[in-house]
């Protein structure tokens, strides 16, 4: 199955598969010194069986790993198949890209009609997200713009992406559109006028 878009994912329930990517990661952090991962697209690597589980064996050989329970791990919480978004759903030790921050940022930024409670609980680190699961506000790693997607000029500039610069011509990352220019009067797509 391909819950990445980038081809066929990794059976990470394999026993063989599991091993590679702990040695590996136990290898960056010993060898090289690495204090901290970020993973794209996390999502994927806690299927277990389609679904999406925070019980999942990776989780649970990370958190039991002397060396890899101390690092940093930061999920991309999400992956593009179904039922693969899990902002607030990692568990203990993890801390999570928050999608929902960016999201109501946005519109607020934009004024969107939005619920002021919605914004306040985005701005101060999404407790109603995070601590359900005993985890505290600095779980949520709070962005409005990421690698993929709309860059920070798209987001103030356009109504479309425009990071041709990457060549995967734009259809990278979320293409739902809130930006600042989104629906504007007088907006314009022309570089030369912006």
């Amino acid at each position: 199955m391909d819950f990445t878009g980038c081809g066929n994912s990794l059976n990470v329930r394999h026993p063989q598969v599991l091993k590679l990517i702990m040695d590996s990661l136990r290898y960056w952090v010993l060898e090289m010194h690495v204090d901290g991962f970020r993973f794209d697209l996390a999502s994927a690597l806690a299927r277990e069986l389609y679904a999406v589980d925070r019980l999942a064996a990776f989780f649970d050989t990370i958190h039991q790993d002397p060396v890899l329970s101390d690092v940093k791990l930061i999920a991309e919480p999400w992956d593009i198949g179904e039922g693969g978004y899990h902002v607030g759903g990692f568990p203990l030790l993890w801390s999570e890209w928050n999608g929902r921050y960016r999201d109501t940022v946005r519109d607020f930024w934009r004024g969107e009609p939005s619920r002021l409670a919605e914004f306040a609980f985005r701005f101060t680190g999404s407790s109603d997200l995070y601590q359900p699961n005993g985890r505290s506000p600095s779980a949520s790693i709070n962005f409005i713009i990421v690698h993929d997607g709309f860059t920070l000029r798209d987001l103030v500039s356009y109504n479309d992406k425009h990071n041709e610069a990457n060549n995967e011509g734009s259809r990278d990352g979320e293409s739902h559109n809130r930006s600042w220019n989104c629906g504007a009067e007088g907006e314009t797509d022309d570089p030369e006028i912006l």
